[in-house]
């Protein structure tokens, strides 16, 4: 048998973890000034940015032009931010950086409430912000997906804590209440998952015949609260229900006939990589399969693969779309692994490791080294004196005492961070330059001015960056001044070159033109 911890070392397990918790927060933030406009992210600050320029809240546009693929919530909290942070990239992405965080916060509450045990639930949050899609990439991007993943895991909370007390009206008002900010996020999706989250906390409390009285109205009463004022506002809410609805089925079985097969064999393996470094330990996870399984973790396994299963047979699911049941997963992985995580490595294989963090760590900081034209531009001087205490940590892991594994995790995670946004935000903006042309082309013009942009393809960053840096608007209707490719289309009529850089033209009409 395994000898229980003594209280002494039970506390200083919990503050390791408590301490690496806190390492991962200025990783999370490093790349959210340095890295360029990935993804979708310009079209999520791009919406927000026109919805504050034209303070209008509720009917988003995106160049001037009504925008309905999203709902607006994701939108109204970057302005939140941006109001008090100021209308910068790495602003909506702190978005994704605080969610992240309290997800965490919200898992180790759960857990702890769940499962009864401090560690673990101190575990499940650390190996939620080390997972690798979270940590590299969704945590720290102004992406939907970690703020969604965060309303999940609030609304399970919640409901639960709000069940474990009895409060069945309130367990139904939140549910309903949190399911239309939901909504508000991602759109139809939560019409599948709520129900799941919401039966499967009352099967759990062995409350389901609640659901036979008249107490589920309550979770009516809730929804129509954000929901009744979102479409009391709206101009055209039905066009905007139905554009979500496209946007949701589209992605269905129904609507994606081919590769229904090559989706079941493939996406598990994304998972795979999505879940790194824990995937790799799935041999010590200590699950006797072929055993029933504790009712807690049960639970908790319930809530993975009901809400997994939708993404999973849906040819058009992404790998992001998974992050809500991240800290369920967080959850099971700690329970699963928490003998494995904390135990002692040896001498040599201690050193070992110390020396391949050391060799990837020099890495990463010859790559910032070899940048440091890019970095200085748009890096805090405190963030190259990250690399110093790094360093030491692993000199001093390989040689001390402390439980090894979790820490060469984090300080795994960190590194590659590290070493992903020194390699790649440097070669992104190479690639795709249009943060240069923009502070190019906002040097030249008026703060506030109103340009319009010609072609027909649309570069969404670059819009975004001249809305960011003018602090104007950039439109496809309207304009004083206008961006467009050397190649053109140019406006009619009489108009002046103002600049031209790296494939791009700003130019000037002339008064009679102008409008």
């Amino acid at each position: 048998m395994k000898k229980p911890l003594k209280g002494s070392e039970k506390n200083s397990l919990k503050l390791l973890v408590f301490s690496l918790i806190l390492l991962l927060l200025p990783i999370y933030l490093y790349g959210t000034a340095q890295l360029p406009l990935r993804g979708e992210e310009a079209n999520r600050i791009l919406v927000a940015y026109e919805m504050h320029y034209f303070g209008d809240y509720f009917n988003p546009t995106h160049l001037g032009e009504p925008y309905y693929l999203k709902p607006p919530l994701f939108n109204w909290v970057i302005i939140l931010f941006s109001d008090l942070f100021g209308w910068k990239v790495e602003t909506a992405r702190l978005v994704s950086v605080v969610a992240s965080f309290l997800t965490a916060l919200l898992a180790y509450l759960f857990v702890k409430k769940l499962l009864k045990n401090e560690l673990i639930a101190l575990l499940s949050a650390l190996v939620l912000l080390t997972l690798g899609d979270l940590a590299l990439f969704y945590g720290f991007l102004a992406e939907i997906d970690a703020f969604h993943m965060f309303l999940f895991a609030l609304l399970t909370f919640v409901v639960f804590k709000l069940l474990h007390e009895g409060k069945i009206e309130l367990a139904f008002l939140a549910a309903g209440f949190l399911g239309g900010l939901i909504f508000l996020t991602k759109g139809f999706p939560v019409v599948y998952h709520l129900p799941v989250i919401v039966f499967l906390l009352f099967w759990y409390f062995s409350r389901l015949r609640e659901f036979l009285t008249t107490k589920p109205f309550w979770a009516i009463v809730g929804a129509s609260i954000p929901l009744g004022v979102w479409l009391w506002k709206v101009k055209a809410p039905l066009v905007y229900l139905k554009a979500l609805w496209r946007e949701s089925f589209n992605r269905t079985p129904l609507a994606e006939k081919h590769g229904f097969f090559k989706h079941l064999l493939v996406y598990p393996l994304l998972n795979f990589r999505q879940m790194m470094p824990y995937s790799l330990f799935l041999p010590k996870l200590e699950i006797k399969i072929f055993s029933s399984l504790p009712r807690e973790t049960l639970l908790l396994a319930a809530l993975i693969g009901l809400n997994y299963l939708p993404y999973w047979v849906s040819p058009g699911g992404e790998g992001r779309y998974i992050l809500i049941v991240f800290p369920f997963i967080a959850g099971i992985l700690a329970w699963g692994l928490k003998n494995f995580l904390l135990k002692e490595l040896n001498g040599k294989h201690s050193l070992l490791l110390g020396f391949f963090l050391l060799a990837l760590w020099g890495i990463s900081a010859f790559l910032l080294v070899l940048n440091t034209d890019y970095f200085s531009q748009y890096s805090p001087l405190w963030i190259s004196v990250m690399f110093l205490p790094l360093g030491f940590l692993i000199f001093a892991l390989s040689f001390g005492g402390l439980r090894k594994l979790i820490t060469f995790t984090v300080l795994l995670i960190a590194i590659l961070k590290l070493g992903y946004i020194n390699y790649y935000a440097p070669w992104k903006e190479k690639k795709h330059p249009e943060r240069r042309i923009a502070l190019t082309f906002a040097q030249i013009l008026p703060k506030g001015a109103t340009i319009q942009y010609l072609p027909k393809k649309e570069d969404l960053e670059l819009c975004t960056y001249l809305d960011l840096f003018t602090q104007g608007i950039v439109l496809k209707k309207e304009g004083n001044f206008f961006i467009t490719r050397e190649k053109g289309p140019f406006p009619k009529g009489e108009y002046k070159i103002l600049k031209v850089y790296k494939g791009w033209v700003l130019g000037k009409k002339n008064k009679t033109e102008q409008g």
